[in-house]
């Protein structure tokens, strides 16, 4: 299928556009393990036509669409996006349409804490080498990172030090304003979301014990 498959242009002094068919997506149960959309959904082609009596374009019968027809939809759609090619910063780990993750080097600065029965408290203080994943649903996670080599599949990763940050890295970002999208631009604004926002509570209990006194050993 190609995009004048869906289409007539009209040409001329005025240009016009006239839907020649469409895709309709329906919710389906009990298909097969071989069905496409995970069991979830069949697509059907429909063509429009005219009712001349009601002057009116009316869509028409369809017929269902092969997991063969969903593929080759979606590569024209994907050959129709303009290409963009970025230089990638060191400090980029990887990149993907839906996320990003990248490195911090460590270095002395603020961190703010806002905790329940306490007054705001800003500290200056080492953070640690981070590595950041950000994606579009607006979600963060972050890890520590030892020495100061490029990271592979195989670089052992920290819990990070840090409040907000549960034991499987995932951020709480409370009411921080997090950016909408994921890409090398945006990564200031995330780290913002991380630096310039107070601390207010403990999620994971094997890095931090928040006004907990440990116990005395006896010796």
């Amino acid at each position: 299928m190609k995009p004048n498959d869906f289409f007539t242009f009209n040409g001329g002094n005025e240009l016009s556009i006239l839907p020649k068919c469409a895709i309709l997506f329906h919710q389906a149960k009990g298909l097969s393990d071989n069905s496409y959309g995970g069991q979830d959904f069949v697509a059907s082609l429909h063509d429009f036509f005219v009712d001349d009596s009601k002057h009116e374009t009316v869509i028409g019968a369809g017929r269902l669409m092969s997991k063969e027809d969903i593929e080759t939809v979606l590569r024209t759609l994907l050959q129709m996006r303009q290409s963009k090619v970025n230089l990638m910063p060191n400090n980029i780990v990887s990149l993907s349409d839906n996320h990003i993750a990248w490195t911090v080097p460590e270095k002395i600065r603020p961190m703010l804490f806002n905790i329940i029965g306490m007054p705001m408290q800003k500290m200056t203080v080492p953070w640690p080498r981070l590595l950041l994943v950000a994606n579009r649903d607006g979600k963060l996670a972050i890890a520590a990172v030892k020495g100061r080599n490029r990271l592979s599949a195989k670089t052992r990763l920290f819990h990070a030090p840090l409040m907000n940050v549960s034991n499987n890295g995932a951020v709480c970002t409370g009411s921080a304003t997090v950016p909408i999208e994921c890409g090398i631009e945006d990564l200031k604004q995330w780290e913002s979301v991380m630096f310039d926002t107070a601390f207010s509570h403990v999620n994971n209990q094997l890095t931090l014990e928040l006004g907990r006194k440990k116990k005395e050993v006896d010796t």
